[in-house]
């Protein structure tokens, strides 16, 4: 019964509406317009398992890049600073974006359509030293693409003291100076800013 209560007004307003279409047609329109231009190439929004896994793909590339020599601790420790990163105000607020932030040349945007980055001038050092960012490594890329989705989900703790910013021991660069430091793991020294703001 339920379903013929709700089912019954539905068949009459089709019914309804087909009565009017057969009234109002008129055998001299040549081409009828349409009622709405319907198109198959427009974008539809990435759903939320698309956004994750790319999310996952451009962590676990940070880490490969960055960190893929040292312990588990030292990998665990890049993949907090961008996620540090994605929580500051003063960077953006997704994971890929973090990684990727750099000045681009207008020349290879303009005349290519492609985001290249200037040489040296990015926020993690591989995405813009003019090196080849193949990953080369496939076995090791899958197990840091697991470490960067249980990182993302919340399976591991921050161990950089809530750093948003490193440095490799080999270089001691002068902005390090404005900045407190947290610690030590492997070969970079990790810092946070006192003022989140700016």
């Amino acid at each position: 019964m339920y379903l013929v209560r709700e089912t019954l007004p539905m068949i009459a307003a089709v019914f309804v509406l087909c009565v009017v279409s057969l009234i109002t047609y008129d055998e001299n329109d040549a081409q009828a317009e349409p009622v709405a231009k319907v198109t198959t190439s427009e974008v539809r929004p990435a759903s939320f398992y698309e956004v994750a896994h790319k999310e996952t793909q451009c962590l676990a590339t940070n880490i490969y890049f960055e960190a893929r020599g040292e312990s588990h601790e030292g990998k665990k420790a890049v993949a907090f600073v961008t996620l540090n990163r994605v929580e500051s105000p003063k960077f953006p607020d997704n994971i890929c974006d973090v990684v990727y932030q750099a000045r681009h040349s207008r020349w290879w945007k303009t005349e290519r359509d492609r985001l290249v980055p200037i040489k040296h001038q990015c926020q993690f050092s591989w995405y813009c030293d003019g090196k080849s960012d193949y990953i080369r490594n496939i076995h090791e890329y899958e197990e840091l693409y697991k470490l960067a989705s249980e990182i993302i989900v919340g399976k591991h703790s921050d161990n950089t003291g809530g750093a948003d910013y490193y440095h490799s021991t080999k270089v001691k660069p002068d902005w390090r100076l404005a900045f407190t430091r947290t610690t030590k793991i492997d070969a970079h020294i990790f810092y946070t800013s006192l003022d989140t703001g700016s």
